[in-house]
C-alpha cells in the first residue's frame, strides 16, 4: 500500500461519459498519488430529471433509497474491517446516503455535494416556490446532507460560499474542486478555417435556466453572419429556434453520443456558454466551458463572478452580460465580421484548460483537501 494511503468512494452514482464528476475526482486522486477504491451502487440515471420535476414522489423516492442505505453501511463496514482508508468519499448525489455512510464509519467522511438540491430545484428552475414545505424540505436535505460529512466539496469557491450560508453550517466545513473533462483528448481538432462562411456555433445542454438557451437564440437572430448548431434544450427552445433561425439552424438530437459531440466540437469555431439571469449562473463555471476548452475551441459565456476568477484574461474566453440579447448578438456580428479573433482565442483555449482545469490541477486541490481530512481525523473528528 502507498505511504498516501487508499481512499474509497462508496455511494450510488451514474458513471460514463456525461457524467464526468466523480470520474474527475477519481483521476485527480491517482494522480495526486493515492489509490481509490469503489464501493458503488447504481445510480438514478435520467429519472434524475423527471424526479425534480414531481415533488409529491421525492418521500416516495427517499423511502425506497432506505434499501440503498442499509446496502452502502453494510459495504463499507465489511471494507473496513479489512483495512483503513484515508477517507470515505461519497459522490454526487449523496444526499440521502451520506448519513447512513458516516455511521459505518470511524474515519473522515467528504460527501461531493456538487449541485444544492435547493438552489437546482427553487432558485435555478424555480420547479418549487421559495417558502413553501418542499422548499424548506430541500433545504434541510442540504442542511442534513452537509452536517453529516466532516467536508462538504462543491465545484468553485463562491458556491462554498452559497452552501455555507444556505445551510449555515462554519464555512470551514467546505471546500472546493474544479469541474474537469476526464475524457479529454491529448490534443484538439484543428479549427476549421473561419471566414469562407458562417460562424459556426456550437450550443449543447439540457436546457436548463442555468444555460440561457432563449437568449442565445434571440442573439444568433440578430447575427446573420453565425450558425447555430443545436444539441439539447426544451422542446419549446428547439421549436423557437426553428422559427427563429430557419436554414441557419442545425437542428441536433437532445442526447448524442460521445464520440458525436466531439465531432461536433471538431466542426465548430466557437462554443456557448451559459447565459442566464439567475444566481446559479454568477456562481459556477459549467462544464460545457470546461469541455469546450479541453477540446481546443473558444467559448462566448456570460461575464460573471466566477467565470472571471478563472477565465478573464485568459484570451480564450468572449464575455458578454447576462440574459443580454443585444449585447449578445452585438458580439456575435463582431466575431463573425473578425475571424481572425476566433482564430486567436481558440488557439489560447486548451493551454486555458490545461492550467485551471485539467486532471493535474484537480490533483493539486486534493493535496489541500486532504490536508484538511487528515488534520480532522488527527483531532478526532471522525
Amino acid at each position: 500500500m502507498s505511504a498516501r494511503g487508499w481512499v474509497l468512494f462508496c455511494g450510488a452514482w451514474d458513471d460514463g461519459p456525461g457524467y464526468p464528476r466523480t470520474t474527475s475526482l477519481e483521476k485527480g486522486l491517482e494522480a495526486a498519488g493515492v489509490q481509490v477504491r469503489r464501493c458503488r451502487l447504481p445510480g438514478l440515471g435520467a429519472s434524475k430529471q423527471r424526479l425534480l420535476r414531481a415533488p409529491w414522489r421525492w418521500p416516495a423516492a427517499w423511502s425506497r433509497q432506505r434499501r440503498q442505505r442499509r446496502e452502502l453501511a453494510r459495504n463499507v463496514r465489511e471494507l473496513l474491517a479489512a483495512q483503513r482508508p484515508r477517507c470515505v468519499v461519497v459522490p454526487y448525489p449523496g444526499h440521502t446516503l451520506v448519513g447512513a455512510v458516516k455511521a459505518a464509519c470511524d474515519v473522515p467522511v467528504v460527501l461531493d455535494l456538487f449541485l444544492s438540491a435547493y438552489d437546482t430545484v427553487v432558485e435555478d428552475r424555480a420547479l418549487v416556490r421559495p417558502g413553501s414545505l418542499a422548499a424548506h424540505w430541500l433545504r434541510q436535505l442540504d442542511a442534513r446532507a452537509c452536517a453529516a460529512a466532516d467536508l462538504v466539496l462543491v465545484d468553485t469557491p463562491a458556491n462554498a460560499v452559497y452552501l455555507a450560508e444556505l445551510t449555515r453550517l462554519p464555512a470551514e466545513r467546505f471546500a472546493w474542486l474544479p469541474v474537469s473533462d476526464p475524457g479529454a483528448r491529448a490534443a484538439p481538432e484543428p479549427l476549421p478555417a473561419p471566414g469562407a462562411g458562417l460562424l459556426q456555433l456550437l450550443f449543447f445542454g439540457t436546457g436548463v435556466p442555468l444555460h440561457g438557451l432563449p437568449t442565445l437564440v434571440d442573439a444568433v437572430a440578430q447575427a446573420p453572419g453565425v450558425q447555430l448548431t443545436l444539441v439539447g434544450g426544451t422542446a419549446a427552445e428547439r421549436a423557437h429556434a426553428a422559427a427563429a433561425l430557419g436554414a441557419r439552424l442545425r437542428l441536433e438530437p437532445c442526447f448524442v453520443p460521445w464520440a458525436r459531440l466531439h465531432r461536433l466540437l471538431a466542426e465548430s469555431h466557437l462554443v456557448a456558454g451559459v447565459f442566464g439571469g439567475g444566481g446559479k449562473t454568477q456562481r459556477v463555471v459549467p462544464f460545457k466551458v470546461v469541455h469546450a476548452l479541453a477540446a481546443g475551441r473558444p467559448v462566448l459565456t456570460a461575464e460573471t463572478p466566477a467565470v472571471c476568477a478563472w477565465l478573464d484574461g485568459s484570451a480564450a474566453v468572449f464575455l458578454v452580460p447576462a440574459a443580454d440579447v443585444e449585447a449578445l448578438a452585438r458580439q456575435l456580428r463582431e466575431l463573425a465580421a473578425e475571424p481572425a479573433r476566433v482564430v486567436a482565442a481558440a488557439a489560447a483555449a486548451r493551454a486555458t484548460y490545461d492550467r485551471h482545469f485539467s486532471t493535474a490541477c484537480t490533483a493539486t486541490r486534493w493535496h489541500d483537501v486532504l490536508r484538511r481530512v487528515d488534520a480532522t481525523a488527527a483531532a478526532g473528528g471522525a
